[in-house]
């Protein structure tokens, strides 16, 4: 697997620039191009890009709301180290908001926008199989915010989001190593099955299992917590 890199040619999504970078860098993030405690320069960055700062220092605040990054005056912007408990209280919190609402939806989804969601989840796949990491990481993130969108709660929607980007980060590289993105992916495929079918019990089962990935990441940064598990 050959995950695109944190260069100029990873934009190439017709979405804003400021976006596109955000996603680059997500994915920089995850491929081990900047580290944890290490800091980064706008300059430098855009540069790196070829384009000027302004949607650099845009897509960076982003990442700083996040909780991904923290600015240092004067200096740049610093990659956040998450410990393994941040991990888990991060991954608790997901399993606590995301479930219950992805089944409360899945009572009353149509299947109009069942099949808008099964188009994304189709791409994801698509680019997991081809491992295509700066797609799979934006189109995994328009999936679930697409299901969350459907409660009319926007304020989750954010939340969710913001907690998702900030745990994924971290869980993805154990992910990629071990082989688990294309089955990860296929996950919303079953979740969207289960939905179609009103199987609540599997909607649940899945969705658990889905964010709970992150768990066995947490396992595998804490080898205290595995043998207690």
């Amino acid at each position: 697997m050959n995950p695109k890199r944190l260069s100029g040619d990873s934009l190439q999504k017709p979405s804003s620039l400021r976006e596109q970078i955000s996603t680059a860098l997500r994915a920089a993030l995850i491929t081990g191009e900047m580290q944890p405690g290490e800091t980064y320069s706008v300059p430098a960055i855009a540069e790196k890009f070829g384009i000027s700062a302004t949607p650099v220092r845009e897509a960076m605040l982003d990442l700083t709301k996040d909780g991904i990054l923290v600015a240092l005056p004067n200096k740049g912007f610093q990659v956040v180290a998450t410990s393994a408990e941040t991990l888990r209280q991060l991954t608790e919190i997901r399993l606590l908001l995301e479930i219950r609402v992805t089944v409360e939806i899945a009572k009353a989804i149509t299947p109009s926008q069942i099949a808008r969601l099964r188009e994304i989840a189709t791409q994801v796949q698509e680019f997991a199989e081809a491992g295509d990491l700066l797609n799979f990481i934006e189109h995994d993130r328009i999936f679930h915010s697409g299901i969350l969108a459907l409660s009319g709660n926007s304020m989750l929607v954010e939340v969710a989001d913001q907690f998702r980007s900030r745990a994924r980060i971290h869980a993805l590289p154990f992910i990629l190593e071990s082989g688990k993105l294309v089955t990860s992916a296929f996950e919303h495929i079953q979740i969207l099955d289960a939905m179609e079918q009103r199987d609540l019990e599997t909607v649940a089962r899945v969705m658990e299992h889905h964010i709970g990935t992150t768990i066995d990441a947490v396992l595998a940064m804490s080898p205290v917590k595995k043998a207690s598990r």
